[in-house]
């Protein structure tokens, strides 16, 4: 689900707004309509997850205080550039659809899936920062601490609201798009779209952890790449607003799944890149975090597998310490550099996006070229 800051999008304005990646050409034509309409649409996309969090306050106004506090800080979660909001966006006005009350709907339930994936992200990972901020487990423990709580009681308490948090978000991303302005046979497609990607991440999630405890030349990054990233955080979002624009072919959504997967492969690799090359001070994130959780990326299981015995000894040592330094990142990156994983790895990032751009070359024009510019992007991301 790494769930991770979110990819630039192509923009009709003459002045972008500021992105996680360098500047790339904006497309022209009927596509430079599609980005503007998208951006439109996007500047709207946080108050219709906010609509969203209001609803289930709404249905649960006699639950107590507790829920309320939870359902706050829920909401104060949200953030990033709503790139899966974006993107049901591009497929639904890219197909036809004309209804923004429920293209609304659609791309806030999108968003609340993506929050609450990223709410039990934070818990498997240890995680207490999200958009380079204190997340919603850190927020509540401090709050308790500050109330008195002790150290462990305060830990235990925001495990929980993490962990509840995070299905209120899944639950009201389903509730959404069964209740969506829409008729019957649409919410139902919607919806089951959505059940079924969401096992397909948990799949991916469990699939990432229980990797911990391989050898890093035998696990399975890509095949976790796919299933965790690409399924919820690109496919989906392109399948639910075909859906919601009344596309029922299935050879179109077939294409729309495989363009996708292309793509959210290639932003997870870049990703891992980022969390093991990038700079802190813009990923937000610490590059030892991957490290220190031994995460079996791309990068490392093709570096354990090219390495020498001294090298493969110091990725063993290192990957999974809890008390890695500087140091020892460095060590690990000298390591996926003279081995020549990372210039593969990035091989691999230009050839899924090239496979992604003649996939998608099918789809009508505008959507197409949308989605090239957003993937050509890609390999300039800072972060």
């Amino acid at each position: 689900m790494k769930p991770s800051p979110s990819m630039t999008l192509p923009s009709a304005a003459a002045a972008p707004m500021p992105s996680p990646f360098d500047a790339v050409p904006t497309p022209g034509g009927d596509a430079a309509r599609l980005a503007a309409e998208v951006e439109a649409y996007a500047a709207t996309s946080p108050a219709m997850t906010a609509a969203q969090w209001h609803r289930v306050r709404a249905r649960c106004v006699d639950a107590g205080p507790e829920l309320a506090d939870l359902l706050h800080e829920a909401e104060a979660s949200d953030g990033g550039k709503h790139l899966r909001p974006r993107l049901v966006a591009a497929a639904y006005l890219g197909f036809g659809g004309d209804d923004r009350a429920l293209l609304a709907e659609v791309g806030g339930a999108q968003q609340l899936l993506h929050l609450g994936l990223c709410m039990h992200d934070d818990l498997i990972d240890g995680d207490r920062m999200r958009h380079g901020r204190a997340n919603l487990i850190a927020r509540w423990r401090a709050g308790d601490r500050a109330a008195g709580v002790g150290e462990a009681a305060a830990e235990r308490q925001a495990i929980a609201a993490g962990l509840l948090a995070g299905d209120l978000a899944l639950n009201a991303a389903l509730l959404a798009l069964l209740m969506a302005p829409a008729p019957l046979q649409v919410r139902h497609g919607l919806a089951v779209e959505a059940g079924a990607a969401l096992e397909r991440t948990i799949a991916g999630e469990l699939l990432d952890v229980r990797s911990e405890l391989l050898p890093p030349d035998l696990a399975m990054p890509l095949q976790v790449a796919e299933l965790k990233t690409a399924v919820y955080s690109v496919s989906l979002p392109l399948r639910l607003g075909a859906i919601a624009a009344g596309v029922a072919s299935v050879d179109v959504l077939r294409r729309l799944d495989q363009a996708g997967i292309a793509f959210g492969i290639a932003y997870q690799l870049v990703d891992d890149d980022l969390g093991l090359f990038g700079s802190e001070a813009i990923t937000g994130k610490s590059v030892l975090s991957d490290v220190r959780q031994g995460k079996r990326t791309e990068h490392i299981r093709l570096a354990h597998l090219r390495a020498g015995s001294a090298d493969r000894a110091v990725l063993d040592a290192v990957l999974g310490m809890a008390t890695a330094t500087d140091h020892d990142a460095d060590l690990v990156r000298d390591i996926v550099r003279r081995t020549g994983a990372r210039d593969e790895v990035a091989q691999a990032i230009d050839d899924l996006v090239a496979r992604g751009i003649r996939l998608a070359d099918d789809l009508p024009a505008s959507l197409a070229a949308y989605l090239a510019t957003l993937a050509r992007s890609m390999r300039s991301r800072t972060r």
